[in-house]
């Protein structure tokens, strides 16, 4: 993996991707925007701090096939199959590095989100991301972390 941030790195430029769209952003918020409206203004932030990566929002692909996690499906009665489109992803296009994986909600938490964070995170999983990040922007800590499958301090 072509790893070339620290976690706490990542974390910090994070935030300020965040920082960045509070400020420039927060009418969306305020507003009842929709997710996909704020994770792509987020994305953009995520871009300028991580120049040398891929920042992608819905991206549902690994190399060329779909992107599937395995019995992602049972996590919600409403999911039908396994493809999975992340809210945001950094990583480097039609390669295995995969450097964080983002997932938004503005109302109301999806477990599905953190299953899909602890899976996407797996060291023994497909995808191993360095890092996992739910966000739920309606909650005095809106921030939760993941690493190797599961949960850590923030």
């Amino acid at each position: 993996m072509g790893y070339n941030y620290s976690i706490d790195e990542i974390k910090k430029k994070v935030k300020i991707s965040l920082g960045i769209l509070f400020r420039n952003d927060s009418f969306l918020l305020e507003n009842g925007a929709n997710e996909r409206s704020v994770a792509h203004k987020l994305a953009e932030y995520l871009q300028i701090q991580f120049p040398d990566w891929n920042v992608d929002c819905e991206y549902n692909r690994k190399g060329l096939a779909q992107k599937i996690l395995d019995r992602i499906h049972e996590c919600s009665k409403q999911k039908k199959t396994d493809r999975v489109y992340p809210d945001i992803i950094v990583h480097r296009r039609n390669t295995d590095d995969n450097l964080l994986v983002v997932e938004i909600k503005i109302k109301d938490e999806d477990c599905c989100d953190i299953e899909k964070l602890k899976k996407f995170t797996s060291t023994s999983g497909d995808f191993k991301y360095r890092l996992g990040l739910f966000i739920k922007f309606n909650e005095k800590e809106p921030l939760r972390w993941f690493e190797n499958g599961t949960k850590t301090a923030n």
